[in-house]
């Protein structure tokens, strides 16, 4: 608790010194918040890396234990070609250790799906009634099933194991405090820039934070996800109450004492990101607003330090992505174009304690993504796509704050126009930074104190950094053109033409 207000009592004290103009101390307390909490969440990036680099691994414990295994793959309107393809897949992975079933929640359930699950032995669950949406499907499932499992895997209507997915993960629950494993997603279906900016954003958490997280605080996501089912009923179930019920489920599951593996292998093979504009504000919509929603549990909970430390950097994360980017695009643009003072500091000052520490946290990233498949090009993109998802964030945090229900909607898939509709507020911010660097270069070039001129440089930079980076968003939404080919070259949909499970468990020494 003392962590979490420590950055808002900071940015209090920040404020009352430096403070300019009485009608907009909120605006400056704000901008100060916006600053801090950036210095937390990279503090929490780079402690994350080390925890990363001293303590995860992932280790073979000898053969698998004799456990039975409930698959649930959960649709909710999917392309049935596409769940098809998911139930074979989870077929063929399951391989007798349990049952395989398709929790469909369709409003429109398709009969032929219903014949496909039938002659593949899959057993078929449809509800007239979608309470708790995905996560009243699955508690719904689990009571159904009784005490026939152990353990239950639940994986998306695009998201597809690999043969050898139980081979790597069944060992890890020789371990009983272990309670859950996740293993990430892996988009591999992608067909336009927004897609490709869908991937390159999930680096470095898939990388560094969520191994990072590793036995302390990594969360299921929903999908990829193998709960020990004593240990869920045990939480209650899933939760129902928030529309990201995995996070608020691990956190539950965290505070009975249990910890979780994470696997960061490529056992996914199969994953359709947004591929356009309003189905990525949608997917960025639910996310952030199901973490705003947790914070009075965080709060209440009884989570180590540790979990509460990295839970609670999520929620300040997404605070800063959207309200806080808001207010940092605002500031600029009052200063220069309507030459509102905010916050009253030597600008020289200003250069010379906190450029600094943005080169270092931005060479520090830069030096920490080095390793992945990320480089120029995909600090480019994640950048352009995270100043995209600015408005819906924001949207959501005031559903939040005014306790507005929102209807759970699952990511879009195909394709869907209007992106040009879907992006009027952020190019309207981009028509005012532009407008604002104009007045602002003009400042510098009347007559002024130099002062006043360092002053209007600052702001003018910050206006065509965030510029910059929108125009960004704005170009790789518009251009919606789907690719010819996939540029993703390291699918791993080979994997599952190739039985190879004892093979690769005795071949591949997993670090």
């Amino acid at each position: 608790m003392i962590y979490f207000t420590s950055s808002f009592i900071a940015a209090g004290i920040l404020t009352f010194f430096t403070r300019a103009s009485p009608a907009f101390i909120w605006l400056a307390y704000l901008l100060w918040l916006s600053i801090v909490l950036g210095i937390f969440n990279f503090v929490n990036f780079v402690l994350i890396f080390f925890r990363r680099k001293k303590n995860y691994e992932l280790k073979l414990v000898g053969q698998s234990p004799n456990l039975r295994v409930a698959a649930f793959i959960t649709s909710y309107n999917e392309d049935p070609e596409i769940v098809k393809g998911t139930i074979r897949s989870v077929i063929a992975a399951v391989d007798g250790r349990g049952d395989v079933y398709l929790l469909d929640d369709s409003t429109d359930p398709d009969k032929k799906l219903y014949e496909f699950c039938r002659e593949n032995n899959v057993r078929y669950i449809h509800r007239t009634k979608r309470r708790g949406y995905k996560a009243g499907a699955i508690n719904d499932a689990l009571k159904e099933i009784e005490d026939k499992y152990d353990l239950v895997a639940i994986f998306d209507a695009d998201q597809r194991p690999t043969e050898d997915f139980f081979d790597v993960v069944l060992p890890q629950f020789k371990d009983e405090r272990v309670g859950f494993v996740q293993i990430p997603q892996n988009y591999t279906e992608l067909r336009t820039r927004i897609s490709m900016g869908s991937k390159y954003q999930q680096e470095p958490f898939i990388k560094v934070i969520m191994e990072g997280r590793d036995r302390v605080s990594a969360f299921s996501l929903g999908s990829g996800t193998v709960f020990r089912i004593s240990a869920l009923k045990r939480a209650g179930y899933l939760y129902e109450k928030s529309i990201t019920e995995d996070a608020a489920t691990s956190v539950k599951i965290h505070e009975l004492g249990y910890t979780s593996k994470y696997i960061d292998r490529q056992l996914i093979w199969y994953g359709e990101p947004p591929a356009y504009a309003s189905s990525y504000f949608t997917q960025q919509s639910r996310w952030s607003l199901g973490t705003f929603q947790m914070l009075r549990e965080l709060l209440s909970s009884n989570l180590s330090f540790g979990a509460f430390y990295d839970y609670i950097s999520g929620w300040f994360y997404w605070m800063e992505t959207g309200p806080l980017t808001l207010v940092q695009l605002l500031g600029p643009i009052m200063f220069l174009a309507l030459r509102v003072p905010i916050i009253e500091i030597n600008p020289t000052l200003y250069l010379l304690f906190y450029f600094p520490y943005v080169l270092f946290s931005f060479s520090s990233y830069i030096a920490i993504m080095r390793r992945q498949e990320y480089g120029l090009k995909g600090f480019l993109y994640h950048q352009f796509i995270e100043y995209l998802e600015v408005m819906p964030v924001t949207a959501s945090f005031f559903a939040w704050i005014m306790r507005r229900k929102v209807p759970f909607k699952v990511t879009p898939k195909g394709r869907i126009a209007g992106s040009a509709r879907v992006l009027v507020f952020h190019l309207t911010f981009l028509a005012l930074l532009c407008i604002s660097i104009v007045l602002g270069i003009n400042w510098v070039l009347s007559p002024a104190p130099i002062i006043i001129k360092e002053a209007v440089a600052v702001n003018v930079a910050w206006a065509i950094y965030h510029a910059f980076f929108m125009a960004g968003g704005a170009y790789i939404a518009l251009n919606s053109r789907e690719f010819e080919h996939n540029p993703y070259t390291h699918s791993v949909r080979a994997q599952t033409n190739v039985k190879s499970k004892l093979g690769i468990l005795r071949k591949v020494k997993l670090l």
